[in-house]
């Protein structure tokens, strides 16, 4: 095995979760990946609607949908598509939202330049 340099830990790594969903007395074993920094990004850029008017709306729908197809790699159901999506419970699709990140979430880094630090 390579020993990764001290620098290197800001690389996406390629391990694969494996999650045991238990719903309604059933255990279902899915596979999920952790998506990388840019991935994230992509997603949440082709979620935001700007009108005509100047608003800017979020379309959450789609953030979930859009993550779960890309984060979920092995499930029994096959495909984490929108025919998917369609056809799942309420309860089972809220489950399903927890492994998903935050569209929003507050990072716990200091403002350097705000502050005049330095990074």
């Amino acid at each position: 095995m390579v020993e990764k340099k001290n620098w290197e830990v800001v690389f996406q790594g390629s391990e694969n979760k494996t999650l045991d969903l238990e719903y309604r007395g059933v255990k279902i074993p899915i596979k999920v990946r952790d998506l990388s920094w840019s991935e994230r990004n992509k997603i949440l850029g082709r979620c935001f609607i700007y009108q005509t008017d100047g608003n800017i709306s979020f379309d959450f729908d789609r953030y979930m949908k859009d993550m779960l197809s890309k984060m979920v790699i092995d499930a029994p159901w096959g495909v984490t598509n929108d025919l998917f999506f369609a056809q799942i419970s309420r309860e089972f699709g809220s489950m399903l939202e927890k492994i998903v990140p935050k569209a929003f979430e507050e990072a716990q880094l200091p403002d350097f330049f705000g502050s005049g630090q330095k990074p």
